[in-house]
């Protein structure tokens, strides 16, 4: 079963896709509930890119509502541990340790508030995540680890899959915001370029390569040329100078 849904995984198109196998992955492994949270590109500026969260679950809707109001979530007990630390625990030994947590306590209302937290903080570079799993309503501490004992493997396995089929995918970026010139000239600038090489290459002149370059730093919404560089890398907006040379090389 764990090399079938794995590769599930693997070929799942969308977060969507990958959200649907894992929970149907983790309810036959005896958890009914299952949260997912990531962030990815934590050495990129956020003054440069905001890259949004992935978070999905299959909570009650009403526990859902609840906790997204309360307040200083990331203070919470476990999400201080999952950044802290790698491997998995269970809710009641990480409360045990660090104070209560008002997400389970909440939880717990609804009759789930014995859970395995599972970190996923080394298993993608620059990103941070976790998993939660939850048996049936109703299950106690015993349940939970006796659940654990027979399936937690594969749960772990599941979810660092999950988490690294997520990292390679274009996530909720900006959308492309520069003209083909400007990228040509950002492309040049990052390879090392001064403005008088790039407007050399491109035909134009320097005053030319310098207007594009302000542009670009407006559309990005950045103060400086190495900024935008970086910005467009990220975003997946830069032609690529090496492609360029190859062509130009070409036509002698």
């Amino acid at each position: 079963m764990l090399s079938g849904f794995i590769e599930r995984l693997l070929d799942a198109p969308t977060i969507a896709d990958i959200r649907s196998v894992f929970l149907e992955a983790v309810g036959q492994l005896g958890y009914d509930h299952a949260l997912y949270a990531a962030r990815f590109m934590l050495t990129v500026p956020r003054a440069l890119l905001r890259d949004n969260p992935v978070v999905f679950s299959n909570l009650p809707p009403d526990l859902i509502e609840q906790a997204q109001r309360l307040r200083d979530l990331d203070q919470d007990p476990w999400v201080e541990w999952v950044r802290d630390n790698d491997g998995d625990i269970a809710s009641d030994a990480l409360q045990d340790q660090f104070g209560l947590s008002r997400s389970f306590g909440l939880a717990a209302e609804h009759g789930l508030g014995h859970a395995r937290i599972i970190s996923l903080r080394d298993k993608v570079l620059h990103s941070v995540g976790a998993v939660v799993v939850m048996p049936r309503r109703g299950a106690d501490a015993q349940d939970l680890q006796a659940s654990w004992a027979r399936s937690g493997r594969e749960v772990r396995v599941l979810s660092w899959v999950m988490h690294m089929r997520i990292a390679t995918m274009q996530r909720n970026l900006p959308k492309a915001t520069l003209t083909p010139r400007q990228r040509e000239v950002l492309g040049w600038r990052s390879a090392g370029k001064t403005v008088g090489e790039i407007a050399v290459i491109l035909g134009i002149t320097a005053a030319t390569v310098e207007k594009h370059m302000r542009l670009a730093r407006e559309a990005l919404g950045v103060e400086t040329t190495p900024q935008a560089v970086l910005k467009a890398h990220v975003t997946h907006q830069l032609f690529q100078p090496a492609a360029a040379s190859l062509r130009l090389g070409g036509q002698g």
